[in-house]
């Protein structure tokens, strides 16, 4: 077939074709050269399964791809116009980082009841490196309307790969629990925040703030760190990521509040939530030690530095239970 005007191909070898749309304020659109299938939901990269390795259980394989395309976009970059859409982005996984990634989040998906995530509409994971979303760099992008949450492999501290895995899975919930309302008002929840307090525009205006993440960031004790406060999403989000990884830091009375409103709604999804499974997760979370984090210290001439996450201690040697590397 011709290609229509205003379409591009995605790709040298890709069957899809993509534009963006004008009347939607340049939001892509796919067509399919040959099935004529046209649709607002990016088409997926070519994909392969993970090797068999033991270290990796079988539930986790059945849901878990490696891009196998050099490269991949949602459309291609405009010249033109730097700001123009381009979409989920990435690159093949090395296997080195591949393996190492999935080892550390089969041990997080397992935790899940498989009923809770074919309930939340959670279909499958892609593995890829140098994960961007519309130009910016990001580690984990969570597709909702397809289900999919790609993941980033490259190297990056255990602790951050953990915490953003149920991160990224809470805001896949929330889709399932809202829609495209996730963002909108929640007075339930919002009664734990500080009286007048309004969230920011969104967590992609903090990916530049390296330190939003810190539990020291945080402005009040109604918020685990200031990323919490740049979205509910976010603040929901962080807070489940910690009844996941670490929940000795939900600390105050609106932090554990807000936990509480967060069990609640995934028991409602799932019966099996409930305190029994609660404890299997405090269980594990007690032999996962390595909360270290690399950061370089400007006013030492960039010197590198260990930062424990939940306790905050800092140290310039290397403490012998992490994996993480300057």
């Amino acid at each position: 077939m011709s290609i229509p005007p205003n379409f591009v191909p995605l790709g040298p070898d890709s069957p899809w074709l993509v534009c963006r749309s004008k009347d939607h304020g340049g939001k892509l659109f796919w067509l399919h050269r040959k099935t004529q299938e046209t649709t607002w939901r990016q088409p997926l990269p070519r994909l392969g399964p993970l090797p068999k390795w033991d270290t990796v259980d079988a539930a986790m394989r059945q849901s878990c791809y490696a891009v196998i395309d050099h490269e991949f976009c949602g459309a291609p970059a405009n010249q033109q116009d730097p700001k123009a859409r381009t979409g989920i982005c990435g690159v093949l996984p090395k296997q080195v980082q591949l393996r190492r990634t999935c080892e550390t989040l089969a041990a997080e998906h397992r935790l899940y009841p498989l009923a809770f995530l074919a309930s939340v509409g959670v279909k499958r994971f892609v593995m890829c490196e140098e994960l961007k979303y519309n130009g910016q760099r990001r580690r984990d992008v969570p597709d909702l309307a397809s289900g999919t949450l790609y993941i980033d492999v490259g190297d990056r501290a255990v602790r951050r790969k953990r915490h953003s895995f149920h991160h990224e899975l809470w805001h896949m919930v929330d889709y399932h629990l809202l829609g495209n309302a996730f963002e909108n008002h929640d007075a339930e929840w919002e009664e734990c925040n500080p009286p007048g307090f309004t969230y920011g525009s969104g967590g992609k205006h903090m990916r530049t703030d390296s330190s939003s993440s810190q539990l020291s960031s945080s402005p009040s004790s109604e918020f685990l760190n200031r990323y919490s406060t740049s979205s509910i999403a976010e603040d929901k989000a962080e807070v489940w990521a910690c009844l996941m990884c670490y929940q000795r830091v939900l600390k105050t009375p609106a932090l554990k509040a807000k936990a509480a409103l967060l069990k609640q709604r995934a028991r409602r999804i799932c019966p099996e939530i409930q305190e029994d499974w609660w404890a299997h997760v405090i269980a594990a979370q007690q032999q996962l030690i390595d909360h270290w984090e690399v950061h370089y210290a400007d006013a030492h001439r960039g010197r590198a530095y260990w930062c424990n996450w939940v306790t905050e201690e800092r140290r310039w040697e290397k403490p012998a239970e992490t994996s993480s590397v300057a």
